[in-house]
């Protein structure tokens, strides 16, 4: 009689137990879970703008090549750029996991890059800035709702990474399949914010 209430009782304590791991594992892969969620809905927030800003770019560009036939070497440059982009986006549903490098990153500084030199040469031809100023407007709008997404998406990949360096998540995430997000790189204007 007495050795089975032992029994019993090491079995409701083993119970116990099981419920609390199983709470313990369900709670742990929730956070995850919710995190890497938010993780992508960034992503996708940030495809969605640089798709819009790649649509103002090619308006952009049709306008300028009329305005500056001589910038043929850019407007080639440009144009390919944001095929490439686009191509890019069609490939990149989800965010990169676990890489140890910032994503899409060196390709989207570059064509920044361009775009800014083409800017600076509608600004520094007045003749021609009045007819560009509508499409260069468009597109500084565009490149700063880019860098808004992009922001957020790092952010969300922060709090996401810093979720799996918890003592808890480094012994179930491999369990569940959860890994590191890569951040995107920081436009210079971003970086220059940053470091300021």
């Amino acid at each position: 009689m007495r050795l089975s209430k032992l029994y019993r009782m090491a079995y409701l304590v083993s119970f116990a137990l099981l419920v609390a791991l199983l709470a313990w594992m369900v709670g742990v892969y929730n956070n995850l879970e919710h995190l890497r969620g938010v993780v992508c809905n960034c992503w996708g927030q940030w495809r969605r703008a640089t798709h819009y800003r790649n649509e103002c770019l090619n308006d952009f560009l049709a306008v300028f090549s009329a305005a500056m036939p001589r910038e043929e070497t850019l407007l080639r440059d440009l144009r390919r750029m944001v095929e490439d982009s686009e191509r890019s986006l069609a490939l990149a549903l989800e965010p990169r996991w676990g890489g140890a490098h910032g994503m899409m990153g060196g390709a989207e500084l570059i064509l920044r890059r361009k775009v800014a030199q083409s800017v600076q040469l509608v600004e520094d031809t007045p003749d021609t800035y009045e007819p560009l100023q509508h499409f260069c407007s468009s597109m500084a709008v565009s490149l700063s709702r880019q860098d808004q997404m992009a922001a957020l998406f790092n952010h969300a990949a922060m709090e996401y990474n810093a979720a799996l360096s918890s003592p808890s998540a480094r012994l179930l995430a491999p369990v569940f399949g959860f890994s590191r997000a890569d951040a995107l790189e920081l436009s210079p204007r971003q970086q220059e914010t940053r470091n300021s």
